[in-house]
């Protein structure tokens, strides 16, 4: 075994070194003691007592208890699209998986949702609260409100559990909100917000949305926007974001608007096409204007009467000039296009035309535009 032997030089350079590292590391413990010191203090601090906090947690129970009372009525719901792909000399069908939401309305299995959500679809499947699944079948479409009705079969009814309806009409700018439904699949997915605006029109239909900042994202759409007490015044139909996500943008809509066309699709089973005169538009160029005499007078020209439309029925026919429409001046294609719109299938239109010159009023069914 070799034997070392330190000099007095070497034992001072250890010193030294040792001294330096304990100048260097000391004040690092201190710091590390007094972070020990004030973390056993703060694990030793009370809470804030119930007392202090018996508006917090009453307001706490409440959020809880609106969750426990929507949530058995809220599904999942996914979905197969078809989907035509590829370019015009390949055109191909391609299946494509979508999902939403939706809430059960009543024990004969049926549930409500967004006409996007099924459209096209042919699978429906439904994820009932306590995980269990159903396929449903589509009972009816409406393209105009985005509501769409489906069914689950009677030996899944045992567990339905109907949503309780709110009147929209009482609701308020400034009022709690919730949203419950499955962002991104994310099912039970349950957000609180305040109703930001009501009456808002995003659209050129004649139905209203309920503006909302409760978190609202992809998945959402069809699941119900709820008030304090539970009840479902609202259908949650879209978001507006500058990102894909939510940025407390949401739209929902109004519930006392959905229930008629909710009573209609149950009573007609169908698909309901978006309201249409059947005519294709446009604005006359100078050299058809002076062949039809039309002077300055502003409207739009029918370029096409489409065939067994309420238009052909009513007896339009192409270049007849449209320059009123129920005693409003329709001055471009969307000022028309707002009218039909708004008035929905079925309204009545009163509109006037120049036909070679001739003025003639003709009075019009609205109709609807071929289904998809």
């Amino acid at each position: 075994m070799k034997e070392y032997k330190f000099s007095r030089f070497s034992l001072i350079n250890a010193g030294l070194f040792l001294f330096l590292l304990g100048a260097f590391a000391s004040p690092m413990l201190y710091d590390s003691f007094k972070s020990w010191l004030g973390n056993s203090e703060a694990i030793n601090a009370a809470p804030l007592s119930e007392e202090d906090q018996r508006p917090a947690l009453a307001l706490q129970e409440s959020y809880i208890n609106i969750y426990r009372k929507a949530s058995p009525s809220v599904v999942y719901i996914r979905t197969n699209i078809v989907v035509r792909a590829g370019g015009f000399w390949k055109r191909f069908y391609q299946e494509r998986k979508q999902a939403g939401s939706g809430f059960v309305i009543d024990k004969k299995g049926y549930i409500v949702t967004n006409d996007h959500v099924v459209a096209g679809a042919r699978k429906i499947e439904v994820i009932f609260h306590d995980n269990t699944k159903s396929t449903a079948k589509l009972i009816g479409r409406d393209e105009a409100s985005d509501i769409a009705l489906i069914q689950v079969p009677s030996s899944k009814r045992n567990r339905l559990v109907p949503a309780v309806f709110g009147d929209s009409d009482k609701v308020e700018v400034g009022q709690l909100a919730f949203a419950l439904g499955a962002p991104f699949g994310l099912d039970r997915t349950f957000t609180v917000g305040i109703i930001s605006a009501k009456q808002r029109r995003v659209d050129n239909s004649r139905f209203s949305r309920i503006q909302t900042d409760a978190s609202i994202n992809v998945g959402n759409s069809g699941g119900p926007l709820l008030n304090v007490y539970g009840e479902v015044v609202g259908i949650n139909q879209s978001i507006y974001s500058t990102t894909g996500g939510s940025v407390g943008i949401g739209f929902a809509i109004p519930m006392n608007e959905a229930r008629d066309v909710m009573q209609q699709l149950r009573k007609e089973r169908r698909v309901i096409g978006k309201p249409a005169l059947g005519v294709h538009i446009g604005i006359p160029a100078q050299t058809l204007r002076d062949d039809l005499k039309l002077g300055e007078r502003k409207g739009v020209i029918i370029i096409q009467v489409l065939q067994g439309s309420t238009a052909e029925k009513a007896g339009l026919k192409e270049y007849d000039f449209i320059y009123q429409v129920n005693n409003k001046k329709i001055k471009s294609s969307k000022d028309l296009v707002t009218i039909v719109q708004k008035l929905g299938v079925g309204g009545k239109l009163n509109v006037k035309i120049l036909r070679r010159g001739q003025e003639q009023s003709i009075k019009v069914s609205i109709g609807e535009r071929p289904t998809r």
